[in-house]
């Protein structure tokens, strides 16, 4: 599978897996709309961090650098203080225009 399509894949999971924790959460009872936020990022990341078995080592590379650019977004923002929903929408730009 070529690259674009690899990172394709890595990025549809992301959201799939991203809005399940939300709707989950909002399923169980009402949480604050920053707690959603904050589960789906968190979803997210771990999602990246799974490696599919058979990724070439330049799609690994991209992968590991889209997990590395994210973690410290959202390290750099929880330190600043931003909200948590406008940390995911910066984490969903970057993952669609990487």
């Amino acid at each position: 599978m070529a690259y674009p399509l690899r990172i394709a894949f890595l990025l549809t999971a992301l959201v799939v897996v991203c809005l399940a924790a939300g709707t989950s959460a909002s399923q169980d009872q009402p949480a604050p709309q920053e707690e959603n936020c904050r589960k789906a990022i968190e979803a997210g990341l771990e999602q990246l961090r799974r490696t599919p078995p058979d990724l070439s080592s330049r799609d690994d590379q991209g992968r590991r650098k889209l997990l590395s650019d994210m973690e410290q977004l959202v390290e750099a923002n929880r330190r600043a203080g931003v909200s948590e929903c406008r940390t995911w929408s910066q984490v969903m730009g970057k993952a669609f225009n990487q």
